[in-house]
Order: C-alpha cells, then structure tokens, then sequence
C-alpha cells in the first residue's frame, strides 16, 4: 500500500493542483537525490540544491502538512495533509519519507553546516508542536 501510494504521489503530478505539482517536483528530486547517496555519488551532489529542497520541505511543512489551524477558516483537501482532514497512511508515509531524508542528509552530508541547520529547520517543523 504504501509502495502503491509513494509511486502515485511523487511520479505522477501531471493533472493536479499547482502547489501539489511543486511538492511532487520535491519529493521527485529527494528520492533522485537518495538514490544518488545510495549509489555512493554523494560527493557529486550540490549541497546548494539540497540546501533549496530542505527549505521548501521545511516550508511546506509548516504551512500545510501540520497547519496551524487556528490561522484558518477554510482549508483545500488538495493542498495538505492534516492529521484532521487526511488519512492516517498518508500522514504516516510523509512525516517518515521526510525523516529518512532528514537522517540521510544528516549522516552524509554532516560536513555541511549550512545544509544541517537547513535540514535540522526541517526537523523542528515536524516536532515543534505538542499536537504533533
């Protein structure tokens, strides 16, 4: 299931909302980037793209995986997934796609002190909160 929804998610963002196709064009160029670290090519990577892609993720998250709801009358289904309005599969597959990101950029990219600060912002988006 999660394998089926992975795959529906981040390849296909043809016929979707704009800021649902941005996010696609993300989680397409994290797993590029993972499987690049995993086929060893992580010295050929930029840590300037990953440095942009961990800040749009970390945007992303704050404002509309886990929104403050509050800030809200009406928010769109298409745009995020809330632990109110979404499914407990698709938040579960997301907050652990972006944990397995984060610990990868941790582990081989630690040498890039811009780039942690960057992914450790991503980390605190998803923990900052007691609902979370």
């Amino acid at each position: 299931m999660t394998t089926l929804l992975r795959s529906s998610f981040v390849d296909a963002a043809s016929d979707v909302e704009p800021v649902v196709g941005v996010l696609a064009s993300a989680f397409r160029l994290c797993s590029a980037e993972m499987t690049a670290v995993d086929a060893g090519l992580c010295d050929h990577l930029s840590p300037q793209v990953s440095r942009s892609l961990t800040r749009v993720l970390s945007r992303w998250t704050r404002a509309y995986l886990f929104p403050d709801l509050s800030c809200y009358d009406q928010l769109s289904s298409k745009l995020g997934v809330t632990p109110s309005r979404g499914s407990d599969v698709d938040v579960c597959w997301t907050v652990t796609y972006l944990l397995n990101y984060i610990l990868q950029c941790i582990k081989m990219r630690s040498s890039e002190s811009a780039l942690v600060d960057d992914v450790l912002a991503l980390f605190a988006g998803l923990v900052d909160t007691k609902e979370r």
